[in-house]
């Protein structure tokens, strides 16, 4: 085996520790629990293979062999818990049969208790030997059957949802989880023959390499898996930090709408709570201030005048654009002067485009971002200066 191989080995398992501790918050949120369980096992079966621990778990015991029974049920754990989190994957789009939910914890705790049973009947010379031995048969039957039926059962799913993973991240993730179960099978498939027949080395060899591209694309589809909704979390908390400029500059001007003082900045970046409900929020606030600008201060002549400087001033190119921005920028001036309200029956056609949909939320973060962008400009303040309605005073 090369050197590389136990250094990256190393490697990921650091990975899968930090990612453990990182995401303990999973644990409360059933949806993520299952992946956070993977995890957990791989970084066990990490643990439990190391040659102190299992002299430990055999002096500590008086069994022989009784620490590679215990390799064994954190594998078969190992091997559950994909197929739970693939279950559950599905679960969350899909009706799913109760006996499916169940089938990775039911066969889980059949292979478990049939490992106990032939492990005690077994001689310790026909104990995870080479080749399998009288009692050690059923056992090594049994064993290839439940990881063929969790290997079969969780790659099907991983494959089927991969490939439709909207997310990219996700997506790495789904295929690295479908490809590594996938693996899992040939490594079956070559342990059952090396347990009953004379193999050469190089079946052993590729067995080898099955198992661990198997290890390594599990903890690495999982470990992504896990930290996405920290990733999406950090996402949204970034776009609303960029929104909050365009924020409260509306929000002062429409204090009629505010149910709370809004957070300054340094509150605002410290607050982490639901990200995605924090950022759609943000998005609905902004949205309502200008449809109240133009709802109780604009007028048929200032979206008109807007739209011609605009035109002017973009030479057709964007212009819609800067429209937007100099009557949003002309009412919100009159807002904030206390300019009486108009209440006129307008048309909507100069009122942003809503994208506020989860789906869409960043086309609609760069519109905005856009929109603000003009506000700041120099042809939209060049307006609001000189249009002959301006409010004395209204200029702030």
């Amino acid at each position: 085996m090369p050197d590389w191989v136990e250094s990256l080995r190393w490697v990921i398992l650091y990975v899968v520790w930090a990612v453990l501790v990182l995401r303990l918050p999973a644990l409360r949120r059933p949806s993520q629990r299952p992946v956070w369980l993977v995890l957990l096992a791989l970084a066990t079966g990490s643990l439990v293979i190391q040659a102190g621990v299992a002299h430990w778990i055999d002096d500590t015991t008086g069994i022989a062999k009784a620490s590679e029974l215990a390799v064994a049920l954190v594998a078969l754990t190992d091997f559950a818990a994909v197929w739970w989190f693939a279950v559950a994957l599905h679960s969350a789009g899909h009706p799913t049969p109760a006996w499916l939910r169940r089938a990775p914890a039911v066969c889980a705790g059949t292979m478990a208790a049939l490992a106990v049973v032939f492990f005690a009947l077994a001689p310790a010379a026909d104990r995870f030997g080479a080749r399998a031995h009288g009692w050690w048969v059923p056992y090594a039957v049994a064993w290839i059957g439940y990881g063929l039926i969790t290997a079969v059962g969780a790659g099907a799913l991983f494959w089927r949802h991969g490939v439709t993973m909207r997310s990219p991240v996700l997506r790495l993730s789904m295929l690295a989880l479908a490809v590594g179960t996938t693996a899992e099978v040939p490594y079956l498939v070559i342990r059952a023959i090396r347990w009953f027949t004379e193999a050469p080395q190089e079946l052993a060899l590729a067995g080898f390499w099955c198992s661990f591209t198997r290890f390594v694309l599990v903890a690495l589809g999982c470990s992504l898996a896990a930290l996405e909704p920290l990733r999406r979390a950090a996402v949204y908390w970034y776009r609303r930090q960029r929104l909050h400029g365009m924020w409260i500059l509306l929000r002062q001007a429409t204090p009629d709408l505010l149910v709370v003082a809004p957070r300054s900045r340094v509150p605002d970046l410290l607050a982490f709570g639901d990200s995605w409900e924090q950022l759609h929020q943000r998005v609905v606030d902004i949205r309502d201030s200008i449809t109240f600008l133009h709802d109780g201060w604009a007028s048929p002549e200032l979206l008109r005048e807007a739209a011609r400087h605009a035109a002017a001033a973009t030479g057709g190119d964007g212009g819609r654009l800067v429209a937007t921005a100099c009557w949003i920028e002309a009412t919100r001036r009159d807002a904030v002067g206390g300019a009486p309200k108009l209440h006129l029956e307008l048309d909507k056609d100069l009122l942003p485009e809503v994208r506020a949909g989860e789906s869409t939320v960043h086309r609609e973060i760069r519109h905005l971002l856009r929109l603000h962008r003009a506000l700041r400009s120099r042809p939209v303040r060049a307006f609001a200066d000189a249009r002959p309605w301006a409010t004395p005073g209204a200029t702030a």
